[in-house]
């Protein structure tokens, strides 16, 4: 505190407890004390004022305009309108500043067509969304081909055998094969799931399972010998075959083939399996998605196949 309020908060203490007090000497120091007091408030503003000044000049304009098209990148335009408010009112004469009325016309722009695309979404259903079957799931690189019906699913295969499944009476194997590029050495993997498409909704029938396209032999399916080509620690790419059992009543009617953003299945061995190695886990698909899951850069789910719409 400073030394002069000090003395003048001591001296009032004193002058009013002591007897033959002068009243106008008094009602000075009073207005005196009134006068530091203030100016103690004011000082305190004043220096939260520099403190959030200082704070925010750490931040310099270049910095900030990164920070700006990470944000727009992003889809989080609200943010960014923030960012680019403080820049232009702490670096006005920047030449980061001077590029900032282009970049709102951008967002502008960005924001107009996934507007569009929102409307047109509404007015279409799912015919407007167009079925994806290649995206990037952090370090997966997720492929899927040879997408069919049929009353088997087939897998493991190895020299000219394979292994499979056959569908109960009135069922049916939807299958495809699921190519997966890593930059893991152990990845967990994503899987997919069936929907019958029902109006403005879909519906879970079934989660695919997750299998190994071919080994190189007998031996290597048996897990006497390795094999290098499905083992991720030495190579970046293995195929899989996925699939499930549904009704077959439901690939008669619309249904779609879905994928979740999300590796959730692990490698595990076991050396009295056939084949020893073998992903499981789970991955947790909603029972019901409607149109609104699938709008926006950051949607978790991907239609790779839609049929019968």
């Amino acid at each position: 505190m400073n030394a002069k309020i000090i003395v003048a908060i001591s001296a009032l203490c004193t002058i009013s407890s002591s007897c033959g007090v002068n009243q106008s000497e008094y009602e000075k120091m009073k207005e005196e004390l009134s006068i530091y007091k203030t100016r103690i408030v004011q000082d305190s503003v004043e220096i939260i004022h520099l403190r959030d000044t200082i704070e925010m000049l750490s931040f310099p304009a270049q910095q900030r305009l990164v920070s700006i098209n990470r944000l727009i990148a992003d889809g989080d335009y609200t943010k960014a309108r923030n960012e680019i408010s403080q820049l232009c009112s702490l670096f006005p004469e920047s030449e980061e500043s001077k590029q900032t009325p282009a970049i709102l016309e951008k967002m502008d722009n960005l924001l107009e067509k996934r507007r569009i695309a929102d409307e047109r979404t509404k007015a279409l259903g799912f015919k407007a969304i167009k079925p994806n079957t290649s995206t990037t799931i952090g370090y997966n690189k997720v492929t899927l081909s040879n997408i069919s019906v049929g009353n088997k699913f087939i897998f493991d295969s190895y020299d000219d055998s394979w292994r499979y499944r056959t569908a109960d009476r009135g069922n049916v194997f939807v299958t495809a094969v699921m190519t997966i590029t890593s930059s893991l050495k152990n990845p967990d993997l994503p899987t997919l799931a069936i929907y019958s498409i029902n109006g403005d909704q879909m519906n879970r029938e079934e989660v695919m399972e997750v299998r190994f396209a071919r080994w190189e032999n007998y031996g290597t399916y048996l897990g006497n010998y390795s094999d290098y080509g499905n083992d991720f620690a030495k190579t970046s790419t293995i195929k899989f075959k996925i699939g499930a059992e549904v009704a077959a009543e439901i690939t008669k009617k619309p249904y779609a083939i879905i994928l979740k953003k999300c590796n959730g299945l692990s490698r595990n061995y076991n050396r009295y399996d056939n084949p020893p190695v073998s992903y499981t886990g789970s991955i947790s698909y909603p029972y019901v998605l409607s149109v609104n899951d699938f709008s926006g850069e950051n949607s978790e789910y991907l239609i790779v196949k839609i049929s019968n719409l």
